[in-house]
């Protein structure tokens, strides 16, 4: 997986120069009502197979200013892994506060913090036997917003989970990509 890393990154460099200039959305929040300010958003991932990972990510967000937003979320994830005969499946849900700081063009900062839940079924090993478990997460990074239009802009982030005990996130740092869309 380090390996990979980064390949990921030159690619990931190399497709925002070629996007720098494709869109550009230089509005103030000034110029803007309280509702143009609002918008809404998140990511989708799915994964089928011996390992089955379904999520959904939802949040809503404010510009405070023009350089500053701020939002809450909520999360669902399910997974089941068969790998080694055994079915063990998990549903995690949770919700999260984020902020946002523009730093120059369309990168921005992320930091986010998340409380989740994680409930896990076994169906071989003593059937029915379930455990929840309660996880915070601490997530900061960095990313970048390619703007589709007036009301919808593509974000690509490439965060850092600061909670090293997570039973939820393998891996750092990890990518996500995710959609926002102004309501007005």
């Amino acid at each position: 997986m380090k390996q990979k890393i980064p390949v990921v990154l030159i690619l990931f460099a190399v497709f925002l120069m070629w996007t720098e200039n494709s869109f550009a959305q230089n509005r103030s929040v000034r110029d803007m009502s309280p509702s143009e300010r609002i918008f809404v958003g998140g990511f989708f991932g799915l994964q089928i197979g011996t390992f089955t990972a379904i999520s959904l990510h939802l949040h809503g967000g404010y510009l405070i200013t023009d350089r500053l937003s701020a939002g809450l979320g909520g999360n669902y994830q399910y997974t089941r892994d068969a790998f080694f005969g055994e079915s063990l499946s998990s549903h995690v849900y949770g919700s999260n506060v984020f902020v946002r700081f523009d730093v120059v063009s369309n990168f921005f900062l992320h930091g986010e913090y998340e409380r989740i839940q994680v409930r896990t079924y076994r169906s071989v090993q003593n059937p029915g036997e379930r455990t929840t478990i309660t996880e915070d997460n601490y997530f900061l990074g960095v990313g970048y917003g390619l703007q589709a239009s007036d009301r919808v802009r593509l974000n690509l982030l490439l965060l850092y989970n600061f909670n090293d005990n997570s039973r939820v996130y393998f891996d750092n740092p990890f990518f996500r990509v995710g959609v926002d869309v102004f309501l007005f």
